[in-house]
């Protein structure tokens, strides 16, 4: 009898186990991805501190009647950032493959180190040029270019301008997350894209002589945003986008020689260590840093051209 007790108590403990690994798994899902999106946006607005990791390959075909050159860029990076100290550091490293009919064929390796403090960007950039050693600048910069520099809210930002679907689930270094596909406006994308350092200015300069339709110019577009299922926070995001243009459509005149461009850009971002300590002090070299004029906002830049 007493066996046979035994063994039941043996039947009701390995229930209970089974039952409770089986809870354990057992994850209430979102009901649609508007729920997931909301609690995405919800968690982002309580990160102060997170890491980053960077890898981006670009492929640039330029071709014409008789020829054609093909450049590829890569570029990876790792940087941290202090949302509530408006703190960010970066490294970058860029290589470029030049066309094989360049009469330098050497690959070249950029380095770049970059620091925002106190409103100043502090930028250290390596040519791998003997006869041109590194050295550290620093800009002032407008109150608005941080936003161009927080990673997170340019992704909530995509987020929030995007049709999101929900394509399943994925583990990304072991975090169980959502996977969504993004489909944004592309106008709205554009915007995002020119708050990028430099960009902006550049795309200013360019619309006095150019008018493009980029959704015209976009070919091929894909998004992807990895979401962990515990915290809520972007994990992973997968931008691959491709762009073609002629020199019609920057307007060259019908006397130059006509050639097309294309642009394949793949990058990856990964984000991890949400609100653990970072440390971001600028480098003793960099305080004596040579002062660069202070980069026009977008907003000037179009009183001045108007």
């Amino acid at each position: 009898m007493e066996r046979k007790a035994f063994a039941g108590l043996i039947v009701v403990v390995v229930a209970i186990i089974a039952i409770a690994m089986l809870a354990g798994c057992v994850e209430e899902k979102p009901k649609s991805t508007a729920e997931i999106k909301e609690m995405v946006l919800a968690t982002a607005e309580n990160t102060d501190t997170y890491q980053f990791e960077m890898d981006m390959t670009q492929k640039t075909l330029i071709s014409n009647e008789t020829d054609e050159t093909e450049m590829t860029m890569t570029s990876t990076g790792r940087g941290a950032m202090d949302r509530t100290n408006k703190k960010m550091k970066l490294e970058l490293t860029m290589t470029i493959q030049p066309p094989e009919k360049a009469e330098i064929a050497e690959t070249k390796e950029m380095t770049m180190d970059i620091y925002f403090i106190n409103n100043t960007l502090y930028t250290k950039m390596d040519m791998g040029i003997p006869t041109m050693p590194s050295q550290w600048t620093k800009n002032t910069m407008p109150e608005e270019y941080w936003e161009s520099q927080n990673q997170i809210d340019q992704q909530i930002e995509l987020l929030n301008i995007s049709k999101v679907e929900l394509l399943g689930d994925e583990k990304v270094s072991d975090v169980d997350c959502y996977v969504l596909k993004l489909t944004p406006d592309l106008e709205k994308y554009w915007e995002i894209v020119m708050k990028q350092e430099g960009l902006s200015e550049l795309m200013q300069s360019l619309k006095q002589n150019v008018s493009f339709d980029i959704g015209k110019l976009i070919k091929e577009m894909s998004i992807k945003q990895w979401i962990a299922k515990d915290t809520k926070c972007p994990v992973k995001t997968e931008v691959q986008i491709k762009m073609a243009m002629s020199s019609a459509d920057l307007n060259i005149p019908e006397t130059e020689e006509e050639f097309t461009m294309t642009i394949d850009q793949r990058t990856n971002m990964f984000f991890y260590d949400y609100n653990k300590p970072v440390t971001i002090e600028l480098p003793e070299e960099a305080e004596s840093a040579t002062e660069l004029p202070m980069f026009p906002t977008v907003n000037q830049t179009t009183t001045t051209t108007t």
